[in-house]
């Protein structure tokens, strides 16, 4: 079992995001959305006897409503990227948590249970990667110690966190599960999760805003 691994959850914000969304959800419910998925992924994490800790990594103000209302921590990075952003919380997770190793997750997997995140800890040694469904973005990625590899993340960044690893002289392990690989961006993926949803926070937003019935119409 990995010890001493430090979640890190890049938080944007809600305002303006998943505008790929923007044909059939409006900004309220996308904001809505995000809320819901962010809420999903942090009260899978804060399940999870394995981490160490968890770090929202965010200079959004809503981050810190988060993070009090899940007995979290709040990094905030001042990088330009998302890859800038995970370098950032991982130092610091090393150096003012002495955490051992570091897990990326991103805040639109709302599928994932606590047995998904044993799933990539089990076994866990070295650098650690999670596909999205197609095996083209990267969905979560276990790294020990902080940063042993190049992030570089760009939505497409799969193969190369693999070549990444292996020109860090590391072969990376490769975990692949549903609920990892279900994160948000598009009418399809909002569509795959809306009818597997059912018991989280996410669900219950789709359900109450009357969205997957909307779907099926624009279908």
């Amino acid at each position: 079992m990995a010890a001493g691994i430090w979640a890190l959850v890049p938080f944007k914000g809600a305002t303006g995001a998943k505008r790929r969304l923007g044909d059939v959800l409006n900004e309220s419910e996308r904001e809505s959305l995000v809320l819901a998925m962010m809420r999903d992924v942090l009260a899978t994490l804060t399940r999870c006897r394995t981490l160490g800790g968890i770090l929202l990594v965010s200079r959004d103000r809503m981050a810190f409503e988060l993070a009090e209302e899940f007995g979290i921590d709040v990094f905030e990075d001042s990088a330009t990227d998302l890859s800038g952003a995970v370098v950032q919380s991982g130092d610091y997770a090393r150096d003012s948590r002495a955490a051992s190793g570091t897990l990326f997750v991103p805040g639109d997997v709302p599928l994932i249970r606590p047995e998904d995140v044993d799933a990539v800890l089990d076994g866990h040694q070295h650098v650690t990667l999670v596909p999205d469904a197609n095996d083209i973005g990267t969905n979560a990625a276990a790294s020990s110690p902080p940063n042993a590899f190049e992030y570089l993340f760009d939505g497409k960044s799969f193969k190369p966190h693999i070549a990444s690893a292996r020109r860090a002289g590391i072969e990376p392990r490769i975990v692949r599960r549903t609920a990892w690989g279900l994160d948000v961006d598009t009418v399809d993926e909002l569509t795959a999760v809306a009818a597997q949803a059912v018991g989280t926070r996410t669900g219950a937003f789709l359900e109450a805003s009357g969205i997957p019935a909307r779907l099926a119409t624009n279908s």
